[in-house]
């Protein structure tokens, strides 16, 4: 893809909006950004002249690392306020880290019909989890020893940080600010080495990436710009507001992810 100025500022603005969105949902629901990120990415990343391959596994790539360079903003604000359990942490993150690296690479190869609808599903079951109050209960916690390894697994072959899943399980042994906060930090790390693995190993990324290197970069140039501000804005409404009603705020959201994951799905 030749120099084009008209593209990178398209891939900027692109960005700098982008980032609003994932530092909101980032800061609120303690993901790292992906679900806006994924379609983000597969909406709007232009198309290369005479190509066909690889658009699902470049847009899982595409925010991956967009969650490794962002992601880290959430994780200092939420550690800043208190709000990681450690002890948790170091239950889940051998797991993650393995499984989020397979899933990564498994990308590759699944059908994109099949990851769009995976989103949209999760994203579903998600927002009716939201719908409840959980009472806490910490003394079970050893299972999730077990667990940090298949969410991993779905983390990486859909794009995600994992907060999707690890917030609705770690707020039955947590706070919902301590669920959100522990999920951004375990989000940073996992996907921050499965993409550097990634990298490292197989050379069919370097083969996508070449192709978009001007708009990846100027997008993910503009997430970084907005991205910090809104985790961090956002990451204090768990001080500000009652839990009841960041449930509520994150149900609706996981509801409209879900439906518009569902139409793009349709739409193929």
């Amino acid at each position: 893809m030749e120099w084009d100025i008209s593209l990178l500022l398209y891939a900027l603005g692109v960005g700098l909006c982008a980032g609003v969105l994932a530092g909101f949902m980032a800061g609120v629901a303690g993901v790292g950004g992906g679900l806006i990120y994924v379609p983000v990415f597969y909406l709007l990343m232009p198309s290369i002249e005479g190509s066909t391959e690889g658009g699902m596994a470049l847009t899982i790539f595409s925010s991956m690392v967009a969650i490794a360079l962002t992601a880290g903003f959430s994780a200092r604000s939420h550690w800043r306020l208190g709000h990681v359990n450690i002890k948790l942490l170091y239950y889940l993150w051998p797991g993650l880290l393995l499984g989020a690296s397979l899933g990564l690479w498994s990308a590759l190869t699944l059908p994109e019909l099949w990851i769009l609808l995976a989103l949209a599903a999760l994203n579903a079951w998600v927002a009716y989890d939201y719908g409840g109050a959980l009472s806490v209960d910490s003394k079970h916690n050893g299972i999730l020893i077990f667990l940090g390894l298949p969410i991993g697994y779905i983390s990486g072959v859909l794009g995600i940080a994992g907060g999707t899943m690890l917030v609705p399980l770690l707020r039955r042994f947590l706070s919902l600010k301590d669920a959100v906060g522990t999920s951004a930090i375990c989000g940073f790390i996992m996907v921050s080495f499965a993409v550097f693995l990634n990298v490292l190993v197989e050379s069919g990324w370097q083969e996508l990436l070449q192709g978009q290197w001007l708009f990846l970069s100027a997008t993910w140039a503009g997430l970084l710009f907005t991205m910090p501000f809104a985790a961090r804005a956002s990451a204090g409404w768990h001080d500000k507001l009652q839990e009841r009603h960041l449930r509520m705020i994150l149900k609706a959201t996981f509801s409209f992810i879900a439906m518009m994951f569902v139409i793009i799905a349709w739409l193929k």
